[in-house]
């Protein structure tokens, strides 16, 4: 599993003297690449309330699938009432039944301790210890222990591996939502004080303003009044509040202008090279068209501005003369997934951001600047440290999704016949998965002398069903279960996988909640923190997925052998193989490899593990 990003979303944003293009823009900061996730309402693409699929031409084959595995359900319930006098063998029931009421309870505490995080956080925001580096040791550790410990206790208890690998399962993604809360409230922290820090330095700087706060309040507003008031005039306005070129000036006959507008002129391009140049900085976005390799933001021939009703240029808004804030400031929420789909509406400037002494200024913007990155995005508008709460974390453990933000898109209502459906759903679907299990994978599992193409053959059609069932049970029947039950609206946990035409698409197509955890968490986060290309932060991505898959493995067959890792490993050459124009002109043969190759690991893995 890896996330990748197009080397091609330049986006044009149209001048009237040519286009610029933009790209998104790897922030210098500790936080991750903005605008490339995003939560909105979705349902899932086999959701049977999608507008989509419901239209679908193929939508029958669905059915079909659903009708083939009962007549298999059905068939080997009858053959083992005439053989065995039982609906169903119990073997495999006694297997993963064992120990049931200690793996419930083990499993229990270990979503209990997720509750750590809560006093973590209240740490950070009673300044006990700063996040960086100290709460960043503290939260590693922490989770080394959590997941090692839960190792550790399937080992002792010498369960079955599927009690083992449930448990390290769901430890894993408990520990993936655990850091994406410890990391991005930390994160929020480091903004929280560099916010009061900045609130202590401008009342230094009022202090030292002649007649205090009561003289710069009126200088500040004094002088918004005027800026406003030449823009209601048309008059163009410069950052430094002078007018901009081809303003009427004092010299131009029947136009009075006021005095301290009458001088600092600057050239019209270079105005729009430091407007966009505060945009880029402001928005994550860098306009360039090569690594290294600045592109020109307008075209070297004079702009052309549109002329108003009037016969005169339209005047930018008087905020244009606010200075920009600094661009070491930290990031927070703008960062958050719903800052491309809600972002929340920006408050008005501070007041002492129009004053006209510049310490005073630039502190108040950089003020504005970082409360609006502790607001949250969408409708109830939280401003942290108010999410810093146990509810609010009980509300993010349940949600199926191992990112976390302040808010998230929410539904109005639940319902309970949908929930109750997807309670039926995985119960009928495990019962499936039981039946193939029991009769059709672990009488043929492989021994030492059978015949490997045998062995191969027998495995490959029925591990491929249970892993289809698996894959159906947690993201259409438990995901979206949990999500109806907390009002989560963005179901969309993967995309259509199954017409993936290469590795990298399957990647983020099949589970997206883990595929989002890693985009945001392990390559964005590699490429800000230490400087990887894309190509080092995909590499790194795909080796921390490869040793947790194996880990897995080694619980699970309390082995130590890398199979999976290299299989995870040797999908990199294969990535860059299916991005050969050749395969990608063929998207009909490059379906066909990513299933047989799909089909054909399940079986490989399980004759490696089993004999090697």
């Amino acid at each position: 599993m890896t996330a990748t990003l197009s080397k091609n979303s330049d986006t044009t944003i149209p001048t009237p003297g040519g286009v610029v293009r933009v790209r998104p823009f790897r922030s210098s900061s500790n936080a991750q690449l903005k605008a490339v996730l995003s939560f909105t309402p979705r349902v899932s693409a086999l959701d049977r309330t999608n507008a989509k699929s419901q239209t679908d031409e193929f939508r029958g084959f669905f059915t079909l699938f659903w009708i083939g595995l009962g007549l298999l359900f059905l068939r080997t319930s009858l053959q083992s009432w005439e053989e065995n006098r039982t609906p169903l063998s119990w073997n495999f029931g006694r297997l993963i039944t064992g120990d049931a009421l200690v793996l419930a309870a083990s499993d229990l505490l270990m979503v209990t301790v997720m509750l750590v995080c809560v006093p973590f956080v209240k740490a950070l925001q009673y300044q006990w210890f700063s996040y960086y580096p100290t709460g960043l040791v503290l939260q590693h550790i922490f989770q080394t222990v959590y997941l090692g410990t839960a190792v550790w206790w399937g080992y002792h208890r010498q369960w079955y591996w599927v009690q083992s690998g449930f448990l390290v399962l769901h430890s894993m993604s408990s520990m993936m939502k655990m850091h994406s809360y410890m990391s991005h409230n930390g994160m929020l922290a480091t903004v929280y004080f560099r916010l009061q820090k900045e609130k202590a330095l401008l009342e230094e700087a009022i202090s030292r303003y002649p007649g205090g706060r009561q003289a710069v309040v009126a200088e500040a507003a004094t002088r918004q009044a005027d800026l406003e008031a030449e823009e209601a005039r048309g008059v163009s306005i410069t950052p430094s509040g002078t007018p901009g070129p081809g303003t009427p000036t004092p010299g131009t006959p029947g136009v009075h202008v006021p005095s301290e507008f009458s001088a600092g002129y600057e050239d019209p391009s270079a105005t729009l090279r430091r407007r966009l140049g505060s945009l880029s900085e402001a928005s994550g976005v860098s306009t360039s068209t090569k690594e290294g390799t600045p592109e020109p933001l307008v075209p070297s021939a004079e702009i052309r501005h549109r002329p108003t009703s009037h016969g005169r240029r339209k005047a930018p808004p008087a905020t244009d003369a606010l200075p920009a804030p600094h661009p070491d400031l930290p990031l927070g929420t703008s960062l958050e997934p719903s800052a491309t789909t809600s972002p929340h509406t920006p408050s008005p400037p501070n007041p002492l951001a129009w004053s006209s002494n510049e310490e005073i200024a630039v502190l108040a913007t950089n003020i504005d600047a970082m409360q609006e990155e502790l607001k949250s995005n969408g409708a109830r508008g939280l401003i942290w440290p108010q999410n810093v709460t146990y509810k609010h974390f009980v509300d993010f453990m349940f949600f199926p999704t191992l990112v976390y933000q302040l808010e998230y898109p929410r539904t109005t209502m639940m319902r309970p016949l949908v929930v109750l459906e997807k309670i039926i759903a995985t119960f009928g679907t495990f019962s499936l998965i039981y039946t193939v299990t029991e009769h059709y994978i672990m009488p043929v599992l492989p021994k030492e002398g059978d015949s490997l193409v045998t062995s191969f053959v027998n495995l490959a059609l029925p591990m491929l069903v249970n892993y289809l069932l698996i894959f159906y049970i947690i993201f259409e029947c438990v995901c979206t279960g949990f999500a109806e039950l907390s009002y989560f609206a963005d179901r969309e946990f993967y995309q259509d996988w199954w017409n993936s035409t290469s590795w990298d698409q399957f990647s983020r197509k099949w589970n997206k909640p883990v595929h989002t955890f890693l985009l945001r968490h392990v390559y964005a986060s590699t490429m800000s923190s230490l400087q990887l290309s894309r190509t080092s932060a995909a590499f790194v991505t795909f080796l921390l997925s490869a040793l947790c898959h194996e880990l897995v493995m080694a619980v699970v067959t309390k082995k130590i052998r890398p199979y999976l890792f290299l299989m995870q490993m040797a999908q990199l050459p294969m990535i860059a193989l299916g991005r050969l124009p050749i395969v990608r002109r063929n998207k009909t043969v490059g379906n066909i490899v990513f299933w047989i190759g799909l089909m054909a690991g399940f079986p490989l893995l399980a004759i490696c593990y089993l004999i090697w």
